[in-house]
């Protein structure tokens, strides 16, 4: 399965030398690059994680109106957490948003 993450930083332009700190403390280059190489393979916890991360990472750039620089590791990360923050909140608040943006509010039906 390491080959999909070697797949997903390709189809991202992303190199590992980059990857790695925009993972934060998740997993080191030499570590990352053993898996890759098919020396050493990841546990299945810490691959769903870097496969999720790797998805968001796609998400951003399909949704970028510039594309990401994966060099600037503090931005990515920061605006990944700035679109978790925001599904986590639309998903725990669909109602009241939903309400808010779709139902006419009293005064207007009045």
């Amino acid at each position: 399965m390491q080959h999909v993450i070697d797949k997903k930083l390709q189809d991202l332009a992303c190199p590992v030398s980059l990857f790695v700190p925009i993972t934060g403390s998740l997993i080191g280059r030499t570590r990352l690059t053993q898996a890759l190489q098919g020396e050493k393979p990841l546990d299945q916890s810490l691959l769903d994680k870097l496969v999720a991360l790797l998805d968001e990472m796609a998400e951003l750039k399909r949704t970028s109106l510039v594309a990401p620089n994966w060099a600037d590791a503090q931005n990515i990360r920061e605006q990944l957490d700035q679109r978790r923050a925001f599904k986590q909140a639309a998903e725990f608040d669909a109602d009241e948003v939903r309400k808010l943006l779709l139902e006419p509010s009293s005064a207007e039906t009045e």
